[in-house]
């Protein structure tokens, strides 16, 4: 759905706020009337305007996900501006091809996400304390769900319309049929590497000449202050007036909604039904109903008259119906009812319905008895979070007016100095991996002038300050501390020269009639003995070596065909290729639904791509550089 709900968004994003439940989303779009959102724009499609905010809400996203230098590299801007053009087009063209999300739709898929629930259900509190968290607006959410889901919706129908001539499938049905039989023999580095010293201008020159290898980045080692909601003692026991008040307020999370289930008959009328065609249709379900309530069943009445082609066929049945899916109508007429009991006609846009409660569970809330240890956790983290926000404006305070030091802050609220070892830019370990606490220690109030950082909030109920009490600048790592590992580095390059010019000279020995299991094993080498396979199923063979031996060339004159792999790190392969047996048209069938199928796969996001490419090339896409 969302990226951050796709996936991996890390994080996720905020949703509507103060949206009331019970109204399952009815005012969303309201808030656009008060958003007075900036007016800045960092880019033009057509008639499409991209916001600055838009840019730089996704900007802030990424940071933690991604190095600090790289927010400000103009490619990975450009990039981020163009996915939000993709987007835009995208969801304007959808809109136009008469793509749509329902509001109820919206609603329902909102409150499916997990992000959102406790025990199995939306929860009002945990989503609005979520929404504060995440800091986006009812309205942005909104029309972040629904281009989402019009993107997501245009690229699945244009992944899933690529197509392949019967040639096309026949020819790569041949090919994923084939079988080939392969020897192959491994020449590893280790294997032909010199035992020998590497000799010391070799590795200064290699030091020289590789500086960012051995590069050091700036580190920073600070003293921080951490306070959270979690870690203060509110003191005392909560009262019963505080856990019943609590009982009350949180009703929602100990009560189980009635279930309701019901089955319907509906005889339809056009849109612009006649008087006459009216009276017919009136006639008619009064008819039914009465042969209904006569003791006639209602599932068979239903598959006999029913003229809802979804439901007839399983008796009328709608299943499990709540308020605010169903028409109102019907909503009113089914709620009203008593298991067992059959409405009177309900008339709707669709025509006449006849509805019957076939089961009702009844609500059940749990007693005040079966959850108060539950509430007693519930009230102390409440007094926790009252007595941390009370606080916290103290705390940021004191940071703040007395940045030389951050024991007035430590002492006045009870807080232990704690230490962190050295970290980059990038972060570190403990509290330092948090990406704003690693921004604002290279802040150069913070680093250059050793002040206190403003408090940093990195969650909700937590706010931390800290102050650099070490640094260490930018250099290279001395020689005399890598000149083991470039020995290392320089004998494996060595090697993998010396393990190419080997499986080369076998080449020309195989060429002219030598044996690569003799070849092999007069090294002393790792060789594979003839095996069958196919493309798609390698059974064990080198991925790598397997991928070569269905590009190399057929055997030619009962001669295996031979070819030179380069496995990377491992080193080198040599192959024969000793026969090749394509497979009958009859046993192809089968192969040929997997080359369809695989051919759509990639043609289909092939489409997609393209179909993106043609929306830019036709739309007249302006940048505002300066507002990036």
């Amino acid at each position: 759905m969302l990226t951050t709900i796709r996936e991996k968004t890390q994080g996720i994003f905020a949703a509507l706020i103060l949206v009331l439940v019970g109204v399952p989303f009815a005012l969303w779009g309201i808030n656009s009337y008060f958003d007075s959102g900036s007016k800045i724009n960092v880019a033009k499609a057509g008639d499409i305007d991209i916001s600055q905010v838009k840019y730089r809400r996704e900007i802030d996203r990424l940071r933690g996900q991604v190095e600090p230098a790289t927010l400000d590299n103009p490619q990975f801007k450009q990039r981020i501006l163009d996915s939000l053009i993709d987007q835009a087009l995208l969801v304007h063209d959808a809109g136009a091809q008469g793509y749509r999300l329902s509001d109820a739709r919206l609603a329902q898929t909102i409150r499916e996400l997990p992000y959102f629930q406790r025990d199995g259900r939306f929860d009002s509190v945990l989503y609005e304390s979520t929404l504060r968290r995440e800091g986006m607006n009812p309205h942005e959410f909104e029309s972040r769900v629904r281009e989402e889901n019009l993107a997501m919706q245009v690229q699945a129908g244009l992944s899933e319309s690529g197509f392949a001539t019967r040639a096309d499938m026949a020819a790569l049905a041949r090919l994923l049929s084939q079988e080939r039989e392969l020897a192959y023999a491994v020449i590893s580095p280790d294997a032909v590497m010199s035992k020998g010293p590497v000799s010391g201008q070799e590795i200064e020159q290699y030091y020289s000449s590789h500086t960012e290898l051995f590069q050091i980045p700036e580190q920073v080692r600070v003293e921080y202050l951490r306070f959270s909601a979690s870690d203060l003692n509110t003191g005392g026991q909560p009262t019963e007036e505080d856990l019943k008040k609590a009982y009350a307020e949180e009703a929602a999370r100990y009560v189980t909604p009635e279930k309701r289930r019901a089955s319907h008959i509906l005889i339809a009328l056009p849109a612009q039904a006649t008087d006459e065609q009216v009276k017919e249709a009136l006639t008619k379900i009064q008819d039914i109903a009465k042969q209904a309530r006569a003791g006639a069943d209602f599932g068979t009445l239903a598959k006999k008259y029913s003229m809802d082609s979804t439901t007839s066929p399983g008796g009328g049945d709608l299943g499990e119906i709540r308020r605010g899916v169903i028409p109102k109508e019907l909503e009113a007429a089914a709620f009203a009812l008593k298991p067992g009991e059959i409405s009177q006609q309900v008339r709707s846009t669709y025509g006449y319905h006849l509805i019957k409660l076939t089961a009702l569970t009844p609500e059940k809330r749990k007693p005040f008895a079966d959850v108060r240890k539950e509430l007693m956790d519930v009230v102390r983290k409440r007094k926790g979070e009252e007595k941390f926000f009370e606080l916290s404006e103290k705390f940021r305070n004191l940071v703040y007016e007395q940045p030389d030091s951050l024991a007035p802050a430590a002492k006045a609220l009870g807080l232990p100095i704690q230490k962190s070892d050295w970290f980059t830019r990038a972060g570190g370990p403990g509290i330092t991996a948090n990406p704003k606490v690693a921004q604002a220690a290279f802040e150069p109030d913070v680093l250059a002038q050793v002040r206190n950082s403003d408090a940093i909030e990195i969650s909700g109920d937590t706010l931390v300050a800290i102050r650099v009490t070490d640094k260490q600048p930018a250099g290279r790592k001395p020689l005399a501390e890598v000149r083991a590992q470039i020995e290392r580095v320089l004998k494996q390059e060595q090697a993998k020269q010396e393990a190419g010019k080997l499986g080369e000279a076998w080449l020309r020995e195989l060429q002219a009639g030598g044996s690569l299991e003799a070849l092999a094993k007069k090294r002393g080498l790792n060789y594979q003995s003839p095996k069958m396979f196919k493309r798609q199923s390698p059974a064990g063979v080198e991925s790598l070596v397997a991928e070569a031996a269905f590009r190399a060339a057929r055997p030619d004159g009962g001669k295996p065909a031979y070819d030179l792999v380069d496995l990377g790190p491992q080193g080198y392969a040599v192959l024969a290729v000793l026969r090749v047996r394509d497979t009958s048209d009859k046993a192809q069938s089968g192969a040929q639904e997997k080359a369809l199928s695989l051919l759509l796969k990639r043609r289909g996001p092939d489409y997609y791509a393209n179909y993106r490419a043609g929306l830019r090339q036709k739309t007249n896409i302006k940048i505002y550089a300066d507002q990036l």
